[in-house]
Formats: C-alpha cells, sequence, structure tokens
C-alpha cells in the first residue's frame, strides 16, 4: 500500500466537500425522467438546498440524467443525477429553487439574499433618472457606493457554496 506524505490527499480516496449542509429525511415521492415516459417511487434519505440522496427499487436508466423529484407533499424540483451507487442516487438541483425540506439558510446565506434584494442597482438608476448624477459630487458618490457594493457583495458570497 503506498503511503501518502503528511496532509497530502490520497487520489483514490479523495475528501467529500458539500456546500450546503443536509437534513436527514425519509420522504417518499416520485422520479419523473425528463422526457415524462416513467416514473419511478423513490425515498429521499437525505436533502440539502442544493440536492438529495435518494434510494429506489428500480434506477433509472444510466442515460438519464435530467429528472424531476416530486414529493409526496406534491413540492416538484428539477434536477439531475450526479452520482449512481447500486439503488441509491445523489441529485443536485437546477435553477435557483430551495426545497422546503432543506435546512435553514446560514446567517452568512441570508445577508448574501438580503444583498440581493436590495437592489443597489434601481437606487443609482433613480438618482440619474432624477439628473442628481449632474452633480459631480452627488456622481462620484453614486459611482464609489456601486463599486463598493459590489466588492463587498462579491466577498461576501465567495464565503457561500451555491443553493
Amino acid at each position: 500500500m503506498k503511503k501518502h506524505a503528511p496532509g497530502a490527499v490520497d487520489p483514490n480516496h479523495a475528501p467529500h466537500r458539500r456546500s450546503a449542509k443536509r437534513r436527514r429525511v425519509f420522504k417518499g415521492g416520485w422520479l419523473v425522467l425528463a422526457d415524462g415516459t416513467s416514473s419511478i417511487r423513490c425515498f429521499v434519505k437525505d436533502i440539502s438546498a442544493t440536492g438529495a440522496r435518494i434510494e429506489t427499487n428500480d434506477p433509472p436508466e444510466a442515460e438519464a440524467t435530467r429528472l424531476k423529484l416530486t414529493l409526496s407533499d406534491g413540492e416538484t424540483l428539477d434536477a439531475e443525477i450526479v452520482r449512481r451507487a447500486g439503488l441509491e442516487l445523489g441529485i443536485r438541483f437546477l435553477a435557483e429553487q430551495r426545497p422546503t425540506l432543506a435546512p435553514p439558510p446560514e446567517p452568512i446565506e441570508q445577508l448574501v439574499e438580503q444583498m440581493e434584494a436590495m437592489a443597489i442597482e434601481d437606487v443609482l438608476a433613480r438618482i440619474d433618472a432624477l439628473g442628481l448624477s449632474e452633480d459631480p459630487a452627488l456622481r462620484d458618490a453614486s459611482e464609489a457606493l456601486a463599486e463598493a457594493y459590489a466588492g463587498l457583495y462579491a466577498l461576501v458570497s465567495a464565503k457561500v457554496g451555491p443553493w
């Protein structure tokens, strides 16, 4: 058996990293293949804001990658298969959809969502529309604010994995 230097990563046993917290659940549902031609009964074993671990009695064919997960409460999520292991599938949710069963967002995720909702661009556009940017001091302050806010948003959102 080949030994690795301290701190080195064995390429055959790379550490498993997830950007989103997972919640253990055991909830029934259906996997509907993207073309809608077939559906498979499944159980969600754990779920996060970005994906889920699913168990089925009859996994979809290897070619199938896109699907919809419909939970027993009616929630439907577009997803793609990213891992297969026997009867178990790992799926990643597509688009910006957060499952209701997912753990609540971390405080930093909430901050990013609040920053996105602030729409500072709308405030700056309103300043322009009112003709206030003709004042050189106001124009400079608006430009500095836009640049500083963009930098702050980039730094904060880099601390959060995709959801």
